[in-house]
């Protein structure tokens, strides 16, 4: 009896560690995956802004003209819930084609989420704000910016700063807290977006 007892309670014991084990290791992938999509933009594996820029189609530098409506845009994506997000348009004034071609003397810079949203509002370019684009263009001819704040880089001062993460599109200057220096700037983007590989 007391044999069996002593069997039944390292069972019991052997299967709460089991549990526990495969709970904590999908716990652990949950709060991972759950950090990496707080916000939208996406990590980069590349070691080159060449093998990063793959996609850019446009870079401009322009001022700011105006802000749109917010208006609903279908995902593409088919759910029996609503997948549609808001998008924010802009209208850029285009001052110097820096990369990519276009004829248009102004563009639509379409920015995700709401102008009633506070904290995605808070990201959006300013109406009669320098600014440089890093771009990738959709088939209805308007932009959106390549990789979230990535590609958005506000000019004041001969600076830029952006909000964006990117080791590759930061200044190595650690130090550059008011912004990198707008001239090395545009020489490093379109270096890199002329010896840019294609995907």
């Amino acid at each position: 009896m007391k044999k069996k007892r002593v069997i039944s309670v390292a069972l019991a014991l052997s299967i709460s560690l089991v549990v526990g084990s495969v709970a904590g290791i999908a716990w652990s992938r949950f709060e991972q995956q759950s950090a990496a999509h707080s916000d939208l933009s996406i990590n980069s594996s590349s070691d080159t802004l060449e093998e990063e820029f793959w996609n850019v189609d446009l870079i401009v530098q322009g001022i700011v003209i105006s802000e749109g409506e917010t208006f609903k845009k279908a995902s593409g994506i088919t759910t029996k819930a609503d997948s549609s997000f808001d998008v924010t348009p802009a209208t850029i004034q285009v001052n110097k084609v820096l990369y990519g071609n276009t004829d248009e003397s102004t563009i639509t810079f379409l920015q995700h989420g709401s102008d009633k949203d506070l904290k995605a509002s808070k990201k959006f370019v300013e109406k009669g704000k320098e600014v440089i684009l890093i771009l990738t263009k959709t088939s209805s001819g308007a932009y959106w910016s390549y990789n979230f704040e990535d590609g958005i880089w506000k000019v004041a001062n001969g600076k830029v700063t952006s909000d964006s993460a990117s080791e590759l599109l930061q200044s190595a200057d650690k130090a550059a807290t008011q912004g990198q220096d707008i001239n090395s700037f545009i020489k490093k983007i379109v270096k890199a977006a002329n010896n840019k590989v294609e995907k």
